[in-house]
């Protein structure tokens, strides 16, 4: 694997601009995407500071641009120790998967999506499932800038692809929008999980206060 880790290039830095920019991404952008953004958010400002140069939102695939996050995904927020009081849907457009740095979708369907939008991003598109499941396989990475590590995390990731086990079925978190609230603490639940399994790759640990 060493050798295909090697043979990855990164892409052009964006001149001047150093914030990482990591989009996650659902249907309509007030269920999942939004707990996750808010929890990949504050695992961020745990391990690196709150002023470390990372911006985290997101999008959907469908979304009705204004619409605020749903009330059990709110809830399931507080749960966890996070904010969705704020939170307004916005529409993935092309531009957005094209100028990040990372894009994590909760479906497969949706990663295909995003990638038909600009076909060099199949690079840096996973669904938050498919890159928990690359990250419990690669090693820790020596520190480095916030926009650095992320990006060579995308990398690393994706040129790991082939080698790593992937489950038979979708790597998917479901939807639990007008379902019960059980389904909603499902999600939740799942998305932390799958948060704190990229986080150490991402952001590195946290850091002894």
């Amino acid at each position: 694997m060493d050798d295909v880790f090697a043979t990855a290039r990164p892409r052009d830095p964006r001149p001047g601009d150093q914030v990482a920019q990591i989009i996650v991404v659902c249907h309509a952008n007030i269920a999942r995407s939004p707990l996750g953004m808010a929890l990949l958010d504050h695992e961020a400002r745990e391990r690196r500071g709150t002023g470390t140069p990372v911006w985290v939102r997101s999008a959907g695939v469908q979304a009705i641009a204004g619409n605020p996050a749903a009330a059990e995904s709110a809830r399931q927020a507080e749960r966890l120790g996070v904010d969705l009081s704020h939170h307004r849907a916005a529409q993935l457009s092309a531009t957005d998967v094209e100028e990040a740095d990372l894009v994590l979708t909760m479906t497969e369907s949706q990663r295909q999506w995003a990638v038909r939008q600009h076909q060099a991003a199949v690079g840096w598109v996973f669904t938050l499932a498919e890159l928990a499941r690359l990250c419990r396989a690669m090693k820790p990475m020596a520190d480095d800038q916030a926009r650095e590590r992320i990006r060579l995390a995308a990398r690393l990731a994706n040129a790991a692809r082939p080698f790593v086990p992937r489950p038979d079925g979708p790597e998917d978190v479901v939807d639990p929008y007008g379902g019960p609230r059980e389904g909603y603490a499902r999600m939740g639940d799942e998305v932390h999980a799958l948060v704190l399994d990229v986080a150490d790759t991402l952001f590195g640990p946290i850091r002894a206060r």
